[in-house]
């Protein structure tokens, strides 16, 4: 089986952005939700998050899997850091699918409402991870770039989380901005070409010299005539 690395990189850009058109939906309908009382917003942006766990799995299944399930497992074996990114899948599903039933109970969905915050953080710390499944040339990018998105993602939930104790409009406020910009971060996110391939060491051997002269060489003994 051939293995083509860019697909990796195709399928990170596109989880990538995947990722951050769900929290600016997100964050625009909890932006939407300060001055309309309206649900619908809410369910909608809910339902676009779970679906976007199913189409990031899709996106690994297609690109380096070809959908095959048997290519996709070869393809793990050798990039064994994608998984990640199948957890991403999981952590964005679930919250998905968490929101939505909160948001169907309402005030009875309080524990759902919860496991939708601990989701997002967990998700948030996932995004330091990043950095330690690429090779070395791309990982100071990778590292200043996820950081500063779990970084914006933890303090969304954060604020999300103050919200709840204390309700208080500026931090609703702050818990959607801090959603749209973990969003933006994502959206306009590019991997290095070559992130997820082999690292290449070239090695170059040096050129032969011609053998040095021996030194304090006695010259051969020359045989008499006669003997």
């Amino acid at each position: 089986m051939t293995i083509d690395y860019g697909d990796f990189t195709r399928a990170s850009n596109v989880i990538h952005w995947l990722q951050g058109a769900a929290l600016l939906v997100l964050g625009a309908a909890e932006a939407y939700a300060l001055e309309n009382r309206g649900r619908k917003f809410i369910l909608a942006a809910a339902l676009v998050l779970a679906v976007s766990g199913a189409a990031m799995f899709a996106a690994v299944l297609a690109l380096p899997g070809g959908w095959s399930f048997a290519q996709l497992a070869s393809a793990l074996q050798v990039r064994r850091g994608f998984y990640l990114f199948i957890a991403f899948a999981c952590l964005y599903g679930a919250a998905g699918l968490s929101r939505l039933t909160y948001e169907a109970l309402g005030r009875g969905g309080g524990s759902w409402r919860g496991l939708f915050l601990a989701l997002l953080a967990f998700t948030g710390a996932l995004y330091f991870m990043m950095a330690g499944r690429v090779n070395e040339e791309a990982w100071r990018q990778v590292l200043v770039c996820h950081s500063a998105v779990g970084f914006t993602l933890l303090l969304a939930v954060a604020a999300k989380t103050a919200d709840v104790f204390f309700g208080r409009r500026k931090l609703h406020l702050a818990w959607a901005v801090l959603l749209l910009a973990a969003g933006l971060q994502l959206v306009a996110y590019r991997e290095t070409p070559g992130a997820f391939a082999p690292r290449l060491v070239t090695l170059e051997s040096a050129p032969e010299l011609p053998p040095a002269p021996l030194k304090n060489a006695k010259p051969a003994d020359k045989k008499r005539p006669g003997n």
